[in-house]
């Protein structure tokens, strides 16, 4: 079995400026054409910690530079159902552009730092700098993607399948940020990923332990080690 460390690091779970993983196009800075306004952009936030509430009017992107964060809307019923985690590199807040108001709440998952990106900057952008446009436009495009692709799981796939899918999808995203390693940090709680989920947490533990069993993945606290990843992604196919 291998050993799965706490202390592991890596820069996918926090994104320096100049390797930022959401294009290697640093915004602030082209706007700016200096790093340390960038870096007084930044804010840090603690564990838990609501950073917009939904409906408030909207007026600036936050990009997670290290820490994570999930959106969530509060159901008639008065509870909470989580729409989307977000990893250092991830920019939150391009679904308000429509409707003008943020139309999740956006809170931390452990102590987090971010960097603010006003919207009428990234709009002044837009027109002169062609890299900058067809960033927008491929980040718009992911989000489109990611959410069609949690609409099928929900609809199509077993409480197994759904596990394995989600793991797999923070591997790739770790993958696309410079992690190589098959070992990968769950950011979010048991709790938070069978709310996304659409499943108990019992269900979760459940076939967490079953695809242990299946030496498929070990898993310990914060961290998981892909054992066999072809076999993992046959689960989610």
């Amino acid at each position: 079995m291998h050993t799965i460390y706490k202390t592991l690091r890596s820069n996918s779970y926090s994104v320096p400026c100049e390797l930022c993983s959401i294009g290697g196009l640093c915004i602030p800075m082209l706007l700016n054409n200096s790093l340390s306004d960038v870096l007084e952009r930044k804010k840090s936030y603690l564990k838990d910690e609501i950073v917009v509430k939904s409906k408030t009017p909207f007026k600036k992107f936050y990009i997670v530079h290290s820490g994570a964060l999930k959106t969530f809307v509060t159901t008639p019923e008065n509870t909470e159902q989580i729409n989307g985690f977000y990893l250092p590199g991830d920019i939150v807040g391009l679904d308000s552009i429509s409707t003008k108001v943020y139309n999740s709440n956006i809170q931390t998952l452990g102590n987090t730092l971010l960097c603010e990106l006003y919207y009428d900057e990234l709009m002044s952008l837009i027109d002169s700098n062609k890299d900058v446009r067809d960033l927008i436009f491929k980040l718009l495009s992911t989000d489109i993607y990611n959410y069609q692709k949690l609409i099928l799981c929900y609809s199509q796939k077993k409480s197994e399948e759904r596990l394995a899918t989600f793991i797999y999808s923070l591997y790739l995203r770790y993958q696309q940020r410079g992690h190589t390693s098959l070992n990968i940090k769950l950011a979010m709680s048991r709790a938070d990923i069978a709310n996304y989920l659409g499943l108990t947490i019992e269900t979760v533990s459940r076939n967490l332990t079953k695809l242990q069993e299946q030496n498929i993945l070990t898993a310990k606290g914060k961290f998981i080690y892909i054992n066999k990843l072809e076999a993992l992604i046959e689960i989610c196919n």
